[in-house]
């Protein structure tokens, strides 16, 4: 488990949360949404608990949490002085700016983002159809190919001027985390943000 640095209500979870009823334990937060993520860019206000079919979530209400769950993706949480929010980001959505969208709705000088335990550069090996998106972003080593995620975050991070801090954890080489690339498992860990 790992509690985020920049913002007080806001964790990341390892395999050892294996159950979301663990999560409200530990939290007491017995009112949240999560997604049914695709992929996509699609960001919705969530104001009830429930499930919701995208990929971003942001809130105004109060003892409400919101979820993320991954197992490469970065899980990506939000806060400025009104709100926060819950973002899962692969390649996809880096691609289609899920972050620059949501950060629309929020206060870029109060704006705090955590982005927990992902892929990274070490061990996440893409091909041509995804390293052709990320060319500045990537980096070659006997022959392959590998991308480093968050590393556009941080850049819109300078150019817009809200705090961040990146995990420096790899899902894929830290045993503690469940990734589908290394296994093609169905199990995630979890970023979990509450108000």
């Amino acid at each position: 488990m790992i509690k985020s640095k920049l913002i007080s209500k806001a964790i990341f979870t390892d395999k050892s949360i294996s159950t979301l009823n663990e999560l409200v334990d530990y939290t007491g937060i017995e009112s949240f949404a999560f997604m049914e993520q695709t992929h996509s860019n699609i960001v919705v206000n969530a104001s009830k608990a429930g499930i919701f079919k995208s990929d971003g979530l942001l809130t105004y209400k109060s003892n409400f949490g919101l979820l993320v769950s991954t197992a490469d993706c970065m899980p990506i949480l939000l806060k400025d002085n009104k709100k926060i929010g819950a973002v899962h980001s692969g390649w996809r959505g880096l691609k289609n700016k899920i972050l620059e969208k949501t950060i629309q709705s929020f206060e870029l000088n109060s704006l705090l983002i955590s982005v927990g335990p992902h892929a990274q550069l070490c061990c996440y090996e893409v091909k041509n159809d995804v390293s052709k998106y990320f060319e500045s972003y990537t980096e070659k080593r006997d022959g392959k190919t590998y991308l480093s995620l968050s590393e556009s975050l941080k850049e819109l991070s300078k150019r817009c001027g809200f705090r961040i801090e990146v995990s420096s954890i790899c899902t894929i080489c830290d045993s503690s985390y469940n990734s589908f690339r290394k296994n093609k498992t169905n199990n995630r860990q979890y970023g979990f943000i509450w108000k």
